[in-house]
């Protein structure tokens, strides 16, 4: 069903233009705030109505290329190892190919990474529907409560001990499953109902591709340990990161 401007619930200026897709396809019928903005992307909260009441969803659209803070994706790409030669310098050139290769790669990334670590059980938000430019994930939250970031939730941690150990578990978890967060920080954490859920994803990488892997796995576990330590809990960094890629290495995970 097609709508016009007028018939998205919170008014066409309250309705991004990319979501509009997931009106018409009948994922969602409401449009509820902005929740969240990042370099990259910025997080609505919509809505889909039904005879159980409303459900929020989070609803991520991602920034056009000239508004993105993410620098030197051509390295990026050269490092993962995943593309032929003519798309390399392409990207490397910056040509209309090589943009719609690093778009096509860029949107997609996120989501496949989402759905193949929500299959191993990692805390990694489900993917509802993925669609041009954005694509819908669970909300954690519930009328005015909201999952808050680590950052914001310091206070807040009832056992930060066990958070702590939950969310190294999920990055042994990704290493098992091939995949490095890469970003990972108390700004990219959730913490919701006494459990920690990591977001952002899109510029993860695979190790077996990509040989800054260990730099970005150690960077990683060197954020977590420091948010934990000023939350009393002592760890040590780097025999954390040395004993997890020696298990990597070594394919004990």
């Amino acid at each position: 069903m097609n709508h016009n401007e007028g018939s998205y619930p919170g008014g066409a200026c309250a309705c991004p233009e990319t979501l509009r897709q997931y009106f018409d396809d009948g994922t969602i019928d409401g449009y509820e705030r902005v929740l969240s903005e990042g370099k990259e992307a910025v997080v609505h909260v919509v809505s889909k109505s039904g005879s159980g009441g409303k459900t929020c969803y989070a609803a991520k659209v991602y920034k056009k290329r000239e508004e993105r803070g993410f620098k030197n994706r051509a390295d990026y790409f050269v490092a993962q190892n995943m593309y032929k030669r003519r798309e390399l310098l392409a990207l490397r050139k910056k040509t209309g190919f090589g943009r719609r290769v690093e778009e096509a790669v860029w949107q997609n990334r996120e989501t496949a990474y989402l759905e193949e670590l929500r299959a191993a059980g990692a805390d990694v938000p489900a993917v509802v529907k993925a669609g041009a430019d954005s694509f819908i994930m669970e909300y954690l939250g519930e009328g005015d409560e909201r999952a808050l970031k680590l950052i914001e939730a310091k206070s807040a941690l009832s056992d930060p001990h066990g958070v702590f150990g939950r969310v190294l578990r999920n990055i042994e978890l990704f290493l098992s499953c091939n995949i490095v967060h890469g970003d990972l920080s108390p700004y990219n954490v959730l913490y919701y109902r006494g459990r920690p859920v990591i977001i952002d994803f899109p510029q993860a990488s695979d190790p077996r591709r990509n040989p800054n892997a260990p730099a970005l796995l150690n960077r990683d576990i060197r954020n977590i340990c420091a948010f934990f330590g000023r939350c009393g809990v002592r760890s040590d960094p780097e025999a954390v990161f040395s004993g997890m890629w020696a298990k990597y290495q070594l394919n004990e995970m």
